[in-house]
């Protein structure tokens, strides 16, 4: 069952307070815009067009501000405006604390290769509003028990799905089943602004999956108390 339309969470008791939730924005790609209640925002792997034609967005600016390797489609400084704390590939990886917020580099890879395909890949997870975020960028390997205890706890997993530089569905589930999220969000995947790139739509990986929800939309905001209760998939879309 796909199940339509923007969703903002919801619990029992009703609907998550505004005060206490974290907008998320999809810009394409692995690019991301987090800000949270208390205006804090956290920009991950900005993009520039080399392969593709999303819209750069204009005047965009970060508190923080993530890369998790250094190819084209994920790391464009120059486009975030200010001057925010940077943790920048494997110069990311370890512990850092900004505003109170702690963000974790776990060291990873690009590839079944220990990295000698494509390099490697920093993961970050960190805290905003009580709700757990998990970026994989361009993850190409399973993660080891070492590194699934670096990340901690998930409750939204951003993942690529669109395989072919990263992971194949296959294993893409067994991410999943590893760090155990509440809600997935698809990124790197083919659409219509990426029609050169050797990558597939997410319908892969969506296939035979009852848990998806299709936003129609490339902006959510979630909260601690309107995660779903069971395993969910939340398909954004930029039109």
């Amino acid at each position: 069952m796909l199940l339509s339309g923007g969703w903002l969470g919801m619990t029992d008791g009703g609907a998550a307070s505004a005060a206490d939730q974290t907008h998320v924005q999809w810009f394409g790609q692995s690019f991301f815009q987090f800000t949270a209640s208390n205006g804090t925002r956290v920009v991950i792997d900005p993009f520039d067009n080399t392969f593709f034609n999303y819209p750069i967005p204009k005047g965009l600016t970060a508190d923080v501000l993530l890369v998790t390797h250094e190819h084209a489609d994920h790391c464009n400084i120059g486009i975030v405006a200010g001057s925010p704390f940077t943790l920048r590939s494997q110069k990311g990886v370890g512990k850092f604390n900004f505003r109170g917020v702690t963000f974790t580099g776990t060291a990873a890879f690009h590839d079944e290769s220990q990295g000698a395909e494509r390099g490697r890949d920093t993961v970050y997870s960190f805290g905003l509003d009580g709700v757990r975020f998990c970026h994989v960028g361009d993850l190409g390997c399973l993660l080891n028990e070492e590194q699934v205890k670096s990340v901690g706890p998930v409750d939204v997993l951003l993942l690529p799905v669109g395989g072919f530089f990263t992971l194949d569905v296959a294993k893409l589930d067994k991410v999943v089943a590893q760090l155990n999220p509440r809600v997935v969000v698809p990124m790197h995947f083919k659409t219509r602004y990426t029609p050169k790139l050797p990558i597939t739509t997410a319908d892969e990986f969506l296939r035979g999956k009852s848990n998806v929800r299709r936003l129609g939309s490339a902006t959510f905001a979630v909260s601690k108390t309107g995660l779903p209760a069971q395993q969910e998939i939340w398909v954004l879309a930029i039109k």
